[in-house]
């Protein structure tokens, strides 16, 4: 079997702007698009739902959803082509299911990788630029992002990684964070543009790392924060190791009694499997 590196989720650029920083949120942006089933067998269906984030806020986001088979090239970026794909869904839907009877094998394959790909933009739907011949937002301030989905027909399926635990750790107390949580934080200070660093622990469950091609997974951890910066942004286990995967975040601003940023994480593995958490951190 060829492995792939990271099949879950890339994302690409915004329709004409250049990449945006890695853990900084500050435009719209799809962070994740997530399946409880990154891989499957000959004849089943699939669901996708898109994790993003628009900082401006109350803007309507047109989606258009497709599912393409890269071939050869095995190049996901097809998916955005004036042909090649097939349509899934579009408008203001930021989820979409793929039916069984488009995740097939051909003859005597024992697996094939296809790709979902979604483009979102604010107020207007994606059209097809005609001098690149693919995908782009009208006003040139959407996202895009693909992930690979793998029919198998023999072998064990990969399932998402698990996430056993996350915390956030200042000046020597720990707090765990609950997905979907507002979650206030003690000893934060007031600050603006020179605030001190807190710590991002995520630590993944025992069995996160799957076998593969003989050996076991590396995980990857990306951090994604609505204020401020992360380092490092990702954090990669060596394979088959599962421990405490940290990093260091300095909000941007810090107003006592208010709202500090949102906050993701999103884990993956290297077969597309990925689990996504998100809080809102408050200071006290």
């Amino acid at each position: 079997m060829r492995t792939r590196a990271w099949l879950g989720l890339s994302v690409l650029a915004a329709c004409s702007d250049p990449l945006p920083s890695p853990s900084t949120v500050d435009v719209l942006r799809i962070l994740a698009l997530t399946t409880a089933t990154p891989e499957v067998r000959p004849g089943a269906a699939i669901a996708v739902r898109a994790v993003w984030a628009d900082p401006v806020g109350g803007r309507r986001i047109r989606w258009r959803w497709r599912l393409c088979d890269p071939g050869v090239v095995d190049d996901p970026r097809v998916c955005a082509r004036a042909s090649g794909a097939t349509e899934l869904a579009s408008g203001e839907v930021d989820r979409v299911e793929v039916v069984a009877a488009r995740l097939t094998l051909r003859p005597a394959e024992t697996e094939r990788t296809w790709v979902v790909y979604a483009i979102a933009c604010p107020g207007a739907d994606a059209v097809i630029d005609p001098g690149e011949a693919r995908l782009v937002c009208p006003r040139g301030d959407g996202s895009e992002a693909f992930r690979r989905v793998t029919v198998r027909a023999t072998a064990p399926l990969n399932r998402p990684p698990g996430i056993a635990a996350w915390s956030i750790e200042r000046a020597g107390s720990s707090t765990p964070l609950e997905d979907g949580a507002a979650v206030s934080v003690g000893q934060l200070v007031a600050c603006d543009g020179d605030c001190p660093a807190l710590t991002l622990a995520l630590t993944p469950s025992r069995d996160a790392a799957e076998a593969l091609d003989g050996g076991a997974e590396s995980l990857l951890a990306s951090v994604y924060v609505g204020s401020g910066t992360v380092t490092p942004p990702r954090v990669v286990t060596d394979p088959g190791v599962v421990a405490p995967m940290v990093a260091r975040w300095t909000p941007g601003r810090v107003v006592l009694g208010g709202e500090v940023a949102r906050v993701w994480a999103v884990l993956r593995d290297q077969r597309g499997g990925e689990a996504v958490r998100a809080v809102t951190i408050t200071a006290r």
